[in-house]
């Protein structure tokens, strides 16, 4: 009797080795999705300038026709476009990711600074935070510079992933000409991408075209000043920044270049897609509990020598702009002697006319440039450069993570 009472009450009772076992059957089965949602999440990014400039690039539309296939075989996550000038080019670019699986997309064709060029994509969701214009570069050494046509500035955007959002910033700064090499402007452009107001509680991606290369001053301010990595750390001007957040972390895994070899287009002609090649960077993206400080640690010695050429270019401004308009005057004073001369000539050929009109026409052409540099383009440079470099100087040695609102 007592056997059988016994023997009910262990069925009726569980033992505290079948609680133990329960326990750890449901542990077992918890315990997995837990590690399955903070299990590292890879994701692959593209920046790539693909040379879309109107009237410029040779073989545009039959080039841009194929740029989204040429993108999806190489399976980014996301996507950094530089120089996607035109708004009906972005369309169709658009329009051809989203048949490869990237329905997110945004295109700064148009600002309220004008158009910027750049195009971002993602396969996951995208959210578009802003367009930050850049104060330097806005006008042009000389009018053949078509700089002047954009608006200089970084592209700032979200991208949530199942371990979180992370920040992706896509840019383009100022490129180089044989009459201007611009290197004042490029390294104050990047230092404005420094000193914007940034959350750094997240992860960051920074990608484009920084028309510098990884030994120059824009590019190693960037390192030292936002405590940035270098994913493709070469003399090329396109690469990827990294940064870790504060309770997520980005690894790099691998970094390459593609899309170097030619095709055949759609015309028949052969040819690369673009002038640059596309970087492409493998990034590990994890939970951390003790990240990376998210703190800026400012090196000194950059910070000192990115404010010294910031001020040093501004401070020759007076010397160019009376160079100039002393060249403005010298130019006019020779059309209007060349004009007095030449006008008391009597029935010239018709060789002699079209080359008095020419030098004129130089001459004038001169007076304007000249007139323009001295007036306009000197002190507008002056006023920008001085502007970030004061920014720049009051830099703190640890800047402290400033949430965006």
């Amino acid at each position: 009797m007592l056997d059988s009472e016994m023997t009910q009450t262990a069925r009726r009772r569980p033992s505290k080795q079948s609680s133990v076992a329960g326990f750890t059957l449901a542990a077992a089965l918890a315990f997995p999705q837990v590690a399955h949602a903070e299990a590292p999440l890879r994701l692959r990014v593209l920046t790539w300038n693909v040379w879309g400039l109107p009237a410029v690039s040779t073989n545009l539309k039959a080039r841009m026709a194929m740029v989204p296939e040429a993108i999806a075989k190489l399976n980014p996550d996301i996507v950094l476009l530089q120089e996607l000038w035109a708004e009906s080019d972005g369309v169709g670019v658009r329009q051809g990711l989203e048949r490869h699986g990237y329905p997110f997309a945004c295109h700064l064709a148009h600002t309220d600074y004008g158009m910027t060029g750049l195009f971002t994509a993602s396969k996951l969701p995208l959210r578009n935070i802003g367009f930050l214009p850049f104060a330097a570069g806005r006008i042009g050494h000389s009018f053949w510079h078509l700089e002047w046509l954009a608006s200089k500035g970084v592209g700032s955007f979200a991208v949530q992933t199942s371990l979180g959002e992370i920040e992706i910033q896509n840019t383009h700064l100022q490129a180089q000409y044989e009459t201007d090499a611009y290197d004042a402007e490029r390294l104050s452009q990047a230092s404005e991408i420094l000193l914007m107001p940034q959350d750094r509680a997240q992860p960051l991606v920074l990608g484009g075209d920084f028309n510098t290369g990884a030994e120059e001053l824009p590019r190693r301010a960037l390192l030292d000043l936002d405590a940035l990595r270098d994913t493709t750390p070469s003399p090329h001007p396109d690469t990827i920044f990294v940064r870790n957040g504060t309770t997520l972390q980005l690894r790099v895994l691998e970094a390459r270049e593609a899309l170097t070899e030619p095709v055949r287009l759609e015309n028949g002609v052969v040819t690369e897609l673009s002038d640059h090649p596309a970087v492409v960077v493998d990034l590990e993206l994890s939970v951390c509990n003790a990240c990376a400080p998210v703190a800026v640690v400012g090196k000194t010695g950059t910070r000192e020598a990115a404010h010294a050429a910031l001020v040093t270019a501004a401070a020759i401004t007076p010397w160019r702009v009376t160079l100039a308009l002393s060249v403005a005057v010298s130019l006019g004073a020779a059309a209007v002697s060349f004009f007095r001369r030449t006008a008391a000539l009597l029935a010239p050929s018709w060789h002699f006319r079209i080359f008095r009109r020419s030098t004129l026409a130089l001459l004038a052409t001169g007076v304007v440039w000249t007139v323009y540099l001295g007036v306009l383009y000197y002190p507008a440079r002056a006023k920008a450069l001085r502007l970030v470099a004061q920014e720049l100087e009051l830099l703190p040695a640890a800047k402290a993570a400033t949430p965006r609102p």
